[in-house]
Order: C-alpha cells, then sequence, then structure tokens
C-alpha cells in the first residue's frame, strides 16, 4: 500500500536553489507528505559548479541548462519512486532571487513543440541567447550601479521608488551589463525571466510572467505603482527602454492566477493529470514568507548560503540597507528583508579553520562551554558583503583592530554572535518604522538544525526560536510556500473567493525549541551600541 493511496489531492512546490532544486508536496491540510531534491555539484558535475555556481572573481553564473536538466533528473527520481503525479492539482515554485535567464528568438518554437520522448536539455540546448545566468552572488555590476543611481537622481530616489537601493545582483543592473558588454545577446534576446518564472515557464510551454513580489527585486520596478519604471527600464537598456520592456513582459499582480495547464510533455513523460494547472512561481524569500503565514510581529531568519531576514509590513518602509517587495499573494501588502552573503559558507570556514577536525561537534561544542565577551568582537565578510558592504575580516579586542584574539576558539562565537547582532541592530531600526516588537521569531535553512547555533540566536534577540518540526520532511521552506501557494490557488479556483484564504493549519508543522538565557540577552543588549560603533570603522576602513 502507498502511502499515497489516501490522498485525493496532492500540490506541489519546486524551489530552484543556489546549490539544489528542490520539491515538497503537500496534501489538502498543508500536511508534508513528500520530498526530494537533486544536488547540482553531485549529480550533474559536468557542468563544473562549485557550491552550485561557477565563480570567476566577482563574475558568478550558473550553466542554465543545468537547470533545465536537473528537472528531468527531479521528476525522473519521482516517477521511480511511484510517486502519484496524476494526484497533483496545482503547481508552484520558487528561484534564487535576482538570477536572470536570457531566452533566444527561437525558444518559443522549441519550448512549445517538446517532444516527450527526449530530454529537455537536450531540446533546448539552443533556446537561450546567454548560456552562463548572472545569480544573486555575482557583485561585477557596480559600474552599472553607480550609473543607474545617478541617473535616476540618488539612491534614495531609486529606494523609494522601487524598495532598494541599486545592488550589484539585482537584474537591472544585469541587463545594463549585458546591453554594455554583448549588445548582440541583448538584441538575440526574446524575453528575460527570473529563475522563478524561467522553471514555471518549462511547466507551461511558453513564457510565464514574472510575479510581482519576485519583480521587485530588480531595481527595476515601481512597488507603488506595481508596474516597470519606464525612467529605469531606459537606463539599464542602454535607451531602448520600449524594447526592455517587452523582453521583460508585463509583470503578474495575481499571486494565485491560473496561468495555464501543464504542458503535455510532463503529462506523457511523467503522468501528471492534463488538467493540472500552473500558478505562477515567485522567488525564493517570498515563498518563504508563506510557508510560515507570517504575520505583524512575525520575523524569519534562514540561514543558508545567503542568510535572510524578513518581516510583514502593512506599508512599504523602504530604507537604504533593507529591501521592500511586494508581498507574493496580497497586492496592498509589503514586506522588508535583510540579505546577507556571508551565510553558511562563512560558518564553514571558521569550523574548518578553527576545528582539528572540521567537524560540527567540535565548533559546537566551543559555542556551549564559551561565554560571550563584551570587549572581543569580529566581522567576517569573505565575499563583499552587502550589509554592511566591506569586505574582509576584521577582529577587535577591547575596540583595538587585532590580528587574532588570545584565544583563537573566540572566532567560533564570534562569528555566530556577529552575525545575529547585525540582523537584531537592523531589525529593530525597521519594526520601529513600524511600531511593531518581536512576538515570534521562526529559523529556517540549513544551520537553523544546529542548537548550538539557534541557542545564541535566542540570546541575542531575547525571545523564543521556533523551527519547523525535524520528522525528516520540512526543511525546505521555499518549496514548501510554494506547494502552500499552490494549496491557496485550488481553493481559490474551487470558491472563487479571495477573502478567506486563511492557512492557519500550517502553523503545525513548526513548533518552539529553545527560550533564550536572559542574562545573556541583557548582556548582548549592552555591547550592540559597541558593535555598531566598530562596524562604522570597518565600513570607513573600506573607502
Amino acid at each position: 500500500m502507498s502511502e499515497f493511496d489516501d490522498l485525493s489531492n496532492l500540490y506541489i512546490g519546486f524551489d530552484l536553489s543556489t546549490q539544489q532544486l528542490k520539491l515538497t508536496a503537500i496534501e489538502d491540510t498543508y500536511k508534508i507528505v513528500f520530498e526530494d531534491i537533486v544536488h547540482f555539484d553531485k549529480e550533474l558535475p559536468h557542468y563544473g559548479t562549485r557550491n552550485g555556481v561557477i565563480s570567476n572573481g566577482e563574475t558568478v553564473t550558473c550553466p542554465t541548462l543545468m537547470w533545465v536538466e536537473s528537472l528531468d533528473i527531479l521528476l525522473q527520481k519521482l516517477k521511480i519512486k511511484e510517486f502519484p503525479f496524476g494526484k497533483v492539482r496545482m503547481i508552484s515554485g520558487a528561484g534564487q532571487q535576482h538570477g536572470s535567464i536570457y531566452w533566444s528568438h527561437i525558444a518559443p518554437s522549441l519550448l512549445s513543440s517538446l517532444d516527450p520522448s527526449q530530454p529537455l536539455a537536450h531540446q533546448l540546448k539552443n533556446a537561450f541567447s546567454v548560456q552562463q545566468s548572472p545569480t544573486w552572488q555575482d557583485s561585477s555590476t557596480s559600474e552599472q550601479c553607480h550609473q543607474l543611481e545617478e541617473l535616476i537622481g540618488g539612491a534614495e530616489v531609486l529606494v523609494n521608488l522601487t524598495g532598494s537601493k541599486a545592488y550589484e545582483r539585482f537584474t537591472g543592473n544585469q541587463i545594463a551589463k549585458i546591453c554594455k558588454t554583448n549588445p548582440t545577446a541583448f538584441s538575440q534576446t526574446s524575453r528575460i525571466s527570473l529563475v522563478s518564472s524561467f522553471l514555471a515557464t518549462l511547466f507551461l510551454g511558453h513564457y510565464a510572467p514574472i510575479d510581482i513580489s519576485d519583480g521587485s527585486g530588480m531595481n527595476l520596478l515601481n512597488i507603488h505603482t506595481k508596474k516597470w519604471e519606464d525612467k529605469l527600464l531606459h537606463i539599464c537598456s542602454c535607451g531602448a527602454g520600449r524594447k526592455l520592456k517587452e523582453k521583460l513582459g508585463e509583470p503578474e499582480i495575481d499571486g494565485l492566477k491560473i496561468l495555464g495547464n501543464v504542458h503535455e510533455y510532463f503529462v506523457k513523460r511523467y503522468g501528471f493529470n492534463k488538467d493540472c494547472k500552473i500558478i505562477p512561481f515567485t522567488g525564493d524569500n517570498p515563498a518563504t514568507l508563506l510557508s510560515f503565514n507570517i504575520k505583524p510581529g512575525n520575523i524569519v531568519i534562514s540561514l543558508g548560503t545567503s542568510d535572510t531576514v524578513l518581516l510583514y509590513t502593512s506599508q512599504p518602509s523602504p530604507t537604504s540597507e533593507s529591501h521592500t517587495l511586494c508581498h507574493p499573494i496580497m497586492p496592498t501588502s509589503y514586506f522588508s528583508m535583510l540579505c546577507y552573503k556571508n551565510g553558511s559558507l562563512t560558518r564553514e570556514y571558521i569550523r574548518d579553520i578553527y576545528t582539528k577536525d572540521a567537524s560540527w561537534k567540535r565548533f559546537n561544542n566551543i559555542l556551549d562551554t564559551s561565554k560571550p565577551i563584551k570587549s572581543k568582537i569580529g566581522f567576517y565578510f569573505l565575499l563583499q558583503e552587502i550589509i554592511p558592504f566591506a569586505k574582509g575580516i576584521f577582529r577587535f579586542d577591547n575596540n583595538k583592530l587585532v590580528k587574532e584574539f588570545d584565544d583563537p576558539n573566540h572566532n567560533v562565537r564570534a562569528i555566530i554572535e556577529s552575525q545575529f547582532l547585525s540582523m537584531k541592530l537592523r531589525i529593530n531600526k525597521l519594526l520601529r518604522r513600524d511600531k511593531e516588537k518581536i512576538q515570534k521569531l521562526i529559523v529556517v535553512g540549513g544551520a537553523s538544525k544546529n542548537d548550538q547555533i539557534v541557542k545564541v540566536l535566542a540570546d541575542v534577540f531575547g525571545t523564543q526560536v521556533w523551527r519547523i518540526k525535524s520528522e525528516g520532511k520540512g526543511g525546505n521552506s521555499a518549496s514548501m510556500g510554494a506547494a502552500v501557494k499552490a494549496r491557496m490557488a485550488f481553493l481559490k479556483q474551487e470558491f472563487k473567493n479571495t477573502t478567506n484564504l486563511n492557512y492557519d493549519e500550517i502553523e503545525g508543522n513548526y513548533l518552539p525549541v529553545t527560550m533564550p538565557k536572559f542574562e545573556n540577552t541583557k548582556f548582548y543588549d549592552n555591547m550592540i551600541e559597541n558593535y555598531q560603533e566598530l562596524e562604522k570603522l570597518v565600513i570607513q576602513s573600506q573607502l
């Protein structure tokens, strides 16, 4: 007897992340019934990626065809496990934000005529005008960022228009770089997709629109009008604003809209129901927001390859350090986001240096047996950091810059404290703008499974921390959020009602895991002002 036999409806969410393609399937009560992944480096080694990307200095890309091939590999895994594709009613998905895909002029005909007897990658090898897709880790567009802010009237003007200042990874600036350095590729591009709409396009067999939430992380969308801003299109396309508008297509405001049925390729090759519907795919951060039914006063901290912070807001509240994005399913709402490049890979770097066997067990033991030391503060930016804009490793002892702490093991505690103090500093500023208090702190991502790291998080914020139940299912918050979005679209279609799309049942998927030690919280509260002053010194050293 199959675990799926008693289920009548399934809803699938995908997440095309930095290092993996993930899938989560849920049933009508939002319970997770199935998950699977494809790991790019391990399962697609012929593309030569490391940690999911190809890095060449500041330029960081991913082979677009690798993403295509990963979809067939994942679905074939499910087919071998006798996954009941025919019970899937709706499909949605998420993608790493800010990555961009450039379709060739022959792509529409290739997409519409997919042969189910042949793998996708074989059929779509000529579907892209740019073979290497820029990803969120790319920092090679500083020139374009400076130009964008200068021509629009300054960083503050751009922040108020788009919700963010100019960032190197944002798609508008990536497009501007391609226009300048490879105008032929730009002219040979029929459509520009984000990673999310790219994945939706594969399932539809025709171009999917860019979702309004994912689209608001491009430096191109006016977050107030929910439309592309003509001035920004003009600047980022070397004056070809109208052409760029056509290549982007109209953004989709309705995150639960039915875009069409799944392409017959997936029906015939894998057994999907021909009436299975595709809705807009969104960014991984908006999807994570949905996976927890985030409400005012709730904070989600994702500890992954990059670390991110998500806060629900009822009104746009742009700042130069945060991002304000449109809500993925509530057209009149927004959310704020903080994004840090130096996440898990930087934590792993410190682990490898300061533990003899490069083990988390030793790392955690150091955390567990040590205490905060106010005089010792470190900053760890292996990659060019976003918040603050700095690069390098900086250690301070009694406010003096030192090459190393007298006890080198203190780096283990210092990196975790530093990352969480930075988050708290920024979150406090955002909450003051919305007059909210933290009521629930939810942690997700790979490092959320590390109890010792989570304990430090609770201590820094002085708040109880929650996370997804550790039952072997539920660790993929973005694909889970996408699946939730698919379920909500099904309800909207069934009941023709957009006002009662309540999914409080989702809260049963996570639970409290630790309480703070308030004596440590008091310590960190007294420490944060000095932390802020030392951070300013780090920033000044970069000028």
